[in-house]
């Protein structure tokens, strides 16, 4: 009997690793993203939750507790991912998290980090959560484990067919041009041009340069350059058409 409660007790700790509800392509991608990789993996993975408004619990859970373990570690994660990753969450709107943010920005060591979680829980609604998020919800560390062994921390949603996982829904925008070939694939072929901005010798924003993705029978994904001092591309808008030839 001893033994049966053992095997039952070790099973419930090992599904901690695992979000129980759905994962679209996109949450699976940014779990991976923030338990396999280092500190530039989790600031990009972050920063694109922030620029899509990305709402999804499955990974905003893995985002908290890698927060929650990693907010007084800045020389190992680094200033910038841990404060890209408070913006997520504050981004998301999700009372579920607005006890982690009060947490980092009462007991955060560096300024920056402070001041950001702080920024991030004036988004918060009014009120207190029924089902805060609490440290320890998430095992990292057996997620980790098996991901070293080839496998992916979280499987995508059953209901997504490999079909649909492959068409221009899983786009989202603010996403960017790496995340979308990820997700898709390389485009059947690709088009650029420029802005009436990019011939302003005043203006330093962005959109200066748009990019095409076209995607033979699927449809095209719309970028705009961030700067015209970097090669950020994010997706601004997607165009499903069954009948794209795949060619500008």
């Amino acid at each position: 009997m001893r033994k049966i409660f053992l095997f039952i007790f070790i099973v419930a700790i090992l599904t901690m690793a695992i979000p129980a509800m759905a994962v679209s392509p996109a949450g699976k991608r940014y779990i991976n993203q923030i338990v396999g990789g280092g500190s530039s993996s989790f600031r990009r993975a972050a920063q694109s939750m922030y620029h899509t408004e990305f709402t999804e619990r499955a990974a905003l859970d893995v985002l908290a507790e890698k927060l929650l373990q990693s907010y007084n570690k800045t020389k190992r994660m680094g200033v910038d991912s841990i404060a890209w990753g408070c913006k997520a969450l504050g981004q998301s709107r999700d009372i579920r998290y607005k006890n982690v943010l009060a947490a980092i920005a009462q007991k955060a060591e560096n300024r920056k980090v402070k001041k950001y979680a702080k920024q991030s829980l004036k988004k918060m609604p009014k009120g207190k959560a029924k089902k805060p998020y609490k440290k320890g919800s998430i095992n990292l560390k057996a997620m980790r484990k098996k991901m070293s062994k080839g496998q992916s921390a979280v499987k995508s949603s059953k209901s997504k067919s490999k079909k649909n996982r492959r068409s221009l829904s899983v786009v989202s925008k603010g996403m960017s041009r790496e995340e979308v070939s990820d997700l898709l694939g390389e485009p059947t072929s690709t088009s650029t041009r420029v802005t009436g901005k990019a011939f302003n010798p005043f203006y330093y924003g962005s959109d200066n340069a748009r990019l095409t993705y076209y995607y033979k029978g699927k449809g095209r994904v719309l970028f705009s350059q961030r700067s015209s001092y970097s090669n950020v591309w994010r997706v601004m808008e997607v165009e499903l058409d069954s009948s794209e030839p795949g060619y500008p």
